[in-house]
């Protein structure tokens, strides 16, 4: 669907009367003056960035006026000025964030200026990157339809951002659920310096066709036909009749930013040509015809508005700066402290592996949580997942809250993060650990972040269930171990367990974090693995590892599959009369430090074992530390043994067992560390 950019659109017909028109007026307009005295301070160098909205005022103060704040969700992105101000973020809160200030509602400080986040207004943090926004506004929308909640989502972007590949996962998420969000591409020909023609094929609006959704084109500088067209987009949202996706044709007046110049890639004729179409002084002209905006009123704002904006400037330029860059980097900050010295005692439950272990453990924590989800690829019954591991949940619980997905592991992640951002217990599986990296960028930029970029304002209580590692004949692209990757982020926990038992209580501590938490299950596990599997709400505490046998000649450290068959080897070189220590880490972020210089102490010989790549692996950091923090106690250097530096293991069994670490090879190298 088109509307002409030069309709005309009486606003009675929109339910619209004098006093909702004048305060459109009057918000486009602080954005605009907002902006200008924005480019001002950056040139007289008191500010050192700022991103301009002039141009847009039209689109983002009619889409907001369309919705309600204290209930509906808004998802804005870098541009967004004139929409934040229309909901409810005020010129100071604005001026907080270009000024850098502790007083910035987004972030205290912590992101450039125009991230926006304001749990009071329902303005869910965003960061720099282009796209990721667009999941996440799934989730939410998800959680909201499931509630009952008749709110919807708002979600921004510029035309840039329909080239990424979350848009289009979102979008067809969107259309397969008839979620209540509403995609607003502000179309202002450039992403950045790059011109639409060479970034876009076709029409965006044309693409709403291919989700299942309307697609919408409006004069983006037309506030009364944005705000119409919005309005339509929330009332079917509302009503259950799913999303939409809304086109608006705009232009910016100035530079994409500060940092860039726009005299490289568009004339000042195409400027000036836009300049004519202005959206202020054309719904100005529209206000004095309707004989809505006499001169008196007029100069009434303008001095308003200008009041308005100089006391923010005042205000904020001499606020106090930030000082605290080390806190809200987690939710609950886990910091072990009492180290593990004696073994602990099987707990009681019915034997059986740990792939059996996870799926009773998931049936009791949903049963317990009625506000968890359980979501990925083929989890849903009757498949019930590739391992089985999530068979019976839909069943049991019902398909709003054990479902599939597409293949789009992005989408997973972000979709996550947006029903997680709600309050909602999520639990995400990715398949295989191997195919996750589609999802690294919401994991890394987004998930690992939130808390810390919207200065502790936001958290997501997200868990990520992956099958990792190699022995089952998985070949290069199902054996990986990917543990490393996310263990160098500052945000994320990261455990592993290698008993049914640890598998339970694990679980059942990630579920009850606060922070996400990536939940690693090493695959060859799944049924080599055999205990008591707990009941009753039996917890393994994150940050705290676990002594599986004490000896006084060496101490071998290792996770996963690695501290199941270290222990298998440490009884065989009991038999040669070498006692070992097994340390299994069970959390590998945060690391239980004080439990390894314990070991270290009592030993004072060290060999780490895991089963991804030795260069840079997780065994390189457990190393490092061991030799800055425990170094006079060491008798011999720290030893490694690991998979070698190859992509992943082979599929032919020949091959793959000269690669996988195994019980023989642990044998062989504490033998050799012992002779040191």
């Amino acid at each position: 669907m088109t509307l002409g950019l030069d309709s005309v659109i009486d606003h009675t017909a929109l339910g619209l009367d004098e006093d909702d028109l004048v305060d459109l007026y009057r918000k486009m307009l602080l954005a605009r003056k907002l902006d200008e005295r924005m480019w001002a301070l950056n040139r007289q160098g008191r500010v050192p960035f700022v991103v301009s909205v002039s141009g847009h005022e039209a689109t983002q103060v009619g889409v907001a006026a369309a919705i309600d704040p204290s209930k509906d969700w808004s998802m804005p992105y870098y541009r967004d000025v004139a929409y934040v101000l229309a909901i409810g973020m005020s010129p100071r809160d604005v001026f907080a964030g270009v000024f850098a200030k502790e007083s910035d509602p987004s972030s205290g400080g912590r992101q450039m200026p125009n991230h926006w986040s304001d749990p009071d207004l329902n303005i869910f943090t965003q960061g720099s990157v282009i796209g990721v926004q667009y999941p996440q506004a799934c989730g939410v929308a998800y959680e909201l339809k499931r509630s009952g909640s008749d709110a919807v989502v708002v979600v921004d972007g510029g035309e840039g951002s329909t080239s990424e590949g979350d848009w289009h996962e979102a979008m067809n998420f969107a259309g397969i659920h008839k979620l209540p969000v509403i995609f607003v591409i502000q179309n202002n020909l450039y992403a950045i310096s790059v011109p639409a023609a060479e970034e876009l094929a076709g029409q965006i609006a044309d693409r709403a066709i291919g989700y299942g959704m309307p697609g919408v084109v409006v004069d983006g500088n037309n506030v009364l036909e944005v705000y119409g067209a919005t309005l339509a987009a929330v009332e079917r949202a509302r009503s259950g009749g799913g999303p939409t996706l809304i086109e608006s044709k705009t232009y910016r007046y100035y530079a994409h930013t500060s940092d860039d110049d726009d005299k490289l890639y568009r004339s000042r004729e195409e400027v000036e040509l836009w300049r004519r179409k202005d959206p202020i002084p054309n719904f100005r002209q529209y206000l004095v015809e309707q004989r809505i905006l006499t001169e008196a009123l007029e100069r009434e704002i303008e001095t308003s508005v200008t009041d308005e904006i100089a006391a923010a400037v005042k205000e904020t330029e001499s606020a106090p700066d930030p000082s605290d860059p080390f806190s809200h980097v987690f939710v609950n900050e886990i910091v072990p402290s009492v180290p593990v010295t004696t073994i602990e005692p099987e707990p009681e439950g019915e034997e059986g592996n740990m792939i059996t272990a996870i799926n009773r453990a998931m049936h009791e924590l949903m049963a317990e949580f009625d506000d968890m989800i359980v979501f990925g690829e083929d989890v849903a019954d009757p498949k019930g997942g590739v391992f089985k591991a999530t068979l019976g949940l839909t069943e049991a619980f019902g398909e709003d809250r054990c479902f599939n997905t597409p293949i789009a592991e992005a989408l997973i992640i972000g979709l996550g993060i947006g029903t997680a951002a709600t309050g909602t217990r999520t639990l995400a599986e990715i398949q295989f650990a191997d195919f996750i990296h589609p999802g690294f960028d919401q994991i890394i930029s987004e998930l690992a972040r939130i808390h810390y970029r919207s200065n502790g304002r936001w958290n997501v209580p997200m868990t990520i269930r992956i099958p990792y590692g190699g022995g089952i004949h998985g070949a290069l692209y199902h054996s990986q171990s990917i543990e490393t990757f996310y263990a160098h982020v500052p945000g994320l926990k990261i455990v592993v367990p290698s008993t049914p038992a640890d598998a339970v209580g694990l679980l059942r501590s990630a579920m009850e974090d606060p922070d996400p938490v990536m939940y690693l299950e090493p695959k060859k596990l799944y049924r080599l693995a055999k205990g008591p599997i707990p009941t009753s709400g039996h917890t393994v505490p994150i940050g705290k590892a676990a002594l599986r046998r004490i000896g006084d000649d060496l101490t071998i450290i290792a996770y996963g599959t690695m501290a199941h068959l270290a222990v298998e080897a440490a009884n065989l070189l009991a038999d040669e009369g070498i006692d070992a220590t097994v340390l299994d880490l069970r959390s590998l972020k945060p690391l239980d430090w004080p439990s390894i210089e314990a070991a270290v102490q009592r030993t004072s010989k060290v060999l780490i074992v895991h089963e991804a790549n030795r260069f840079l692996g997780y065994g390189a950091e457990v190393a490092a530390q061991i030799s800055e923090r425990a170094f006079e106690w060491l008798d011999a250097p720290v030893v490694r043994y690991t998979a070698p530096d190859i992509p992943s293991f082979p599929f032919a069994g020949s091959l793959e067992k000269q690669v996988m670490p195994d019980v023989d090879g642990i044998v062989t190298h504490a033998r050799d560390l012992h002779r040191w």
